[in-house]
Formats: C-alpha cells, sequence, structure tokens
C-alpha cells in the first residue's frame, strides 16, 4: 500500500513539477513504522519514569521528589556515562529517605539547630553515605546509643550562642533571666521581622525543658517558635508579655529579648550539663 502510494506521488504534479523530483525517494514505510515504534517507546518509558516516581515518593514519605525532573534530563544527556546519572538519582532519594528516617526516629528532635544544620549539609556533600540495610542500621545503632551527648551538645550549643554583651548573660552559667540577640530581624526603614533564626532558638530553648522532663517535643508548627510567631504577627509591638510555659519573654525594636525563666530547677539542670562540660569555669551550683 505504502509503496503504491509512493509510486502516485512521484506520477502528481503539483505546479507543474512532479512530487518525485521535491521528494527524494526514500522508503516512506520504514520511516513511519520508526516513528510509530519510537513514539511508542516514548510513552512506555513515560509511564516507567511516573511509575519509578511513584515508588520513589514512597520510600522518601514526600509529596514531591525535588531533583527527580532535573535527573531525568541530565540522563539524557549523559548516555556515555550511565553510573553518572545513576549517581544523580541515587543522592537525590536517599538524601530525602535519610531525612525522613531523622525525622521519624526522633532523632532530629534532639538535635539543635547546627546539629541539624551540620547533619543536612553532610546530606548535600560527596560524601553522603548510600542507603542500605548496613549503613541505616550502623548509622542510627551510633545515633541511639549516642544521644544523650546529642542532647548535651544541643544544649551548650544554646548556652554558646548566648552574647556576653549583656550583664545579665553568665559566661559560666544560665541566670534566672537571659537576653537573647537577634530573636528578630529589625530593618534601617523601622520595620521588623520575626526571623527563622529566631524561631530556631525559641523553638531550641523550649526543647530542652521538654527532653529534661521526659516530654515529648510539639511539632514545629505548634511548637514555641510558631506560637510567638501567631502572637507577633497579631500584637507587633504591644508593650506586653509574651507568656510561655516555661519562660516569659519581653521583646525590642531592635531585634533582642529578656526572657525569664518559670522552672528555675530545670535552669539549675541545665546548669548541671554545662558544668560537666566546663567544669574548670564554676561549679555546678554557685
Amino acid at each position: 500500500m505504502l509503496n503504491e502510494q509512493s509510486s502516485v506521488l512521484a506520477d502528481l504534479e503539483i505546479n507543474g513539477q512532479r512530487a518525485g523530483e521535491m521528494i527524494p525517494s526514500v522508503a516512506i514505510d520504514r520511516i513511519i513504522a520508526l516513528r510509530e515504534n519510537g513514539l511508542k517507546q516514548y510513552a512506555e518509558a513515560l509511564n516507567m519514569l511516573n511509575s519509578a516516581r511513584k515508588l520513589l515518593l514512597a520510600a522518601t514519605g514526600g509529596e514531591y521528589l525535588y531533583g527527580f525532573e532535573l535527573c531525568v534530563k541530565d540522563a539524557l544527556s549523559w548516555t556515555d556515562k550511565p553510573e553518572r546519572a545513576e549517581k544523580a538519582i541515587k543522592k537525590a532519594v536517599d538524601g530525602k529517605i535519610w531525612e525522613r528516617l531523622m525525622n521519624e526516629t526522633g532523632m532530629c528532635t534532639l538535635m539543635s539547630t547546627r546539629q541539624r544544620d551540620e547533619w543536612y549539609r553532610e546530606l548535600s556533600g560527596e560524601n553522603m553515605p548510600e542507603i542500605t540495610l548496613d549503613t541505616v542500621l550502623a548509622t542510627f545503632n551510633h545515633l541511639h546509643t549516642s544521644k544523650n551527648d546529642t542532647f548535651e551538645l544541643g544544649v551548650i550549643d544554646l548556652f554558646k550562642s548566648l552574647s556576653w554583651d549583656y550583664k545579665t548573660n553568665n559566661p559560666c552559667r544560665f541566670g534566672k533571666k537571659i537576653i537573647v540577640s537577634r530573636l528578630m530581624d529589625s530593618y534601617s526603614s523601622g520595620r521588623i521581622h520575626f526571623s527563622t533564626l529566631g524561631r530556631s532558638k525559641l523553638d531550641d530553648l523550649t526543647k530542652v525543658f521538654y527532653l529534661l522532663e521526659g516530654r515529648n517535643v510539639p511539632d514545629y508548627r505548634v511548637s514555641e517558635g510558631a506560637k510567638f510567631a501567631e502572637y507577633f504577627a497579631r500584637e507587633r509591638f504591644s508593650g506586653g508579655i509574651y507568656e510561655a510555659e516555661y519562660f516569659s519573654m519581653r521583646y525590642y525594636l531592635k531585634g533582642t529579648a529578656h526572657i525569664t525563666f518559670k522552672r528555675p530547677e530545670l535552669v539549675d539542670r541545665i546548669n548541671d550539663i554545662v558544668a560537666r562540660h566546663y567544669p574548670s569555669m564554676l561549679p555546678a551550683r554557685v
């Protein structure tokens, strides 16, 4: 049939020219067969990619796998380096799985903001461990056995984040009152913004008290930082004092906050931890 059509095309005259003179003699039937087969395989490949995306999303526990489309695009350019494409997709997927495991096991809860930042920097680096049963078990066995150290180092990170520019802050221990700098960001225009950094500071501070009492740390969506963000959006600078469960706080336009603790016995326990890490500074009780 195709050959008959090709012959007919060759015999047609268009504006005085035969079609055969405009369309070189080619195997049109083969071109069409290649096209149809290519489109079929393309559709099959798309179905397989969408299926692969669903499987990987289920593994990561997320709603979106950032970097997946880029990995597919790059893989088409790296046909001569398939190992490079495989490494790229593993990195994108394994990073999200590590993040999921850290959150679901509660290890992220024990970490301070600095510790979490270091962990995520490691995940984004070239030496991120591949997700295998052996590496996961070994990693979380180590994290579990050292979780007390992780918590205590988080307390020390909190202690070291205090500014010693204020007389209220004692460079040897937490007092009944502390001053936190840069809880908010102020601008030359006079605007002020409750920053992500400030939210992390409040969450890190509150988390210590929850863990010392053996309580579950609230999810970040209902954490102390989230509660204060709602309060600040509503009250701005009303002159009032923000009341939290473990402390009260007065904040100022320059971005600092004066925090007064409500549970001195828990502050003493925090200072015991500080004293263990800095034994030459002051005894546990002064």
